[in-house]
């Protein structure tokens, strides 16, 4: 199985203590295949990613992380700024935005406590379009998880494992299994929408 990380934060974000220049050495240590660097509000911010990935022969996809007025939202497989999604727009419309450009939406920790915003929670549950939830990420509670899982049973969506990683130590907490190597972000959204992947954690990384 291919073993990816589908939510990390670098400091090219500026929120987060992973330096750019570590992302290979870290998730390498942790036993990860790929990275996907998910920049608030940004593909643009992580560009920097594109030659350390070249350079250390090592996957890093680039995507980003959406805040709606409900939740956040993982958004794969569409290059875009807050000048072509501004922030705050109704969660449904914006997975709408990205299914129209043909990228595919995930919703990020939907049951976390403490969001600014606010929690999106069981509203989760009215949302169309999405391809997955998330539901193992590394940086949550066990209580936290468990009710993405459940919330992606009732919909019949699959779930992504992601570490939400803003230091080097979280980095490959969890992540997501995929049967086949994913190369690019084409290969991603392809497997995203065609479901072909499990979230699991990573035992290799303390948890």
């Amino acid at each position: 199985m291919f073993k990816i990380d589908l939510h990390v934060h670098t400091a090219l974000g500026g929120d987060s203590l992973l330096q750019p220049d570590d992302v290979v050495e870290y998730a390498r240590a942790a036993g990860l295949d790929a990275v996907c660097v998910t920049e608030h509000h940004s593909y643009f911010a992580s560009e920097p990613l594109e030659g350390l990935s070249r350079n250390g022969r090592f996957p890093i996809l680039r995507a980003l992380e959406y805040h709606a007025s409900e939740g956040h939202l993982l958004v794969y497989g569409v290059k875009a700024g807050t000048s072509d999604l501004p922030r705050g727009l109704p969660m449904q419309r914006a997975i709408e935005w990205v299914n129209q450009r043909g990228g595919a939406a995930v919703a990020a920790h939907p049951y976390q406590k403490g969001l600014s915003g606010g929690i999106l929670g069981d509203r989760v549950l009215a949302m169309r379009g999405l391809a997955a939830l998330e539901v193992l990420n590394g940086s949550l509670s066990e209580w936290e998880n468990a009710r993405a899982t459940e919330a992606a049973r009732i919909l019949r969506l699959p779930g992504i494992g992601g570490s939400d990683a803003h230091g080097p130590l979280v980095l490959g907490r969890a992540c997501t299994l995929f049967r086949s190597p994913i190369r690019d972000m084409g290969e991603l959204v392809a497997a995203l929408r065609a479901r072909d992947f499990i979230p699991s954690w990573n035992h290799g990384r303390g948890v």
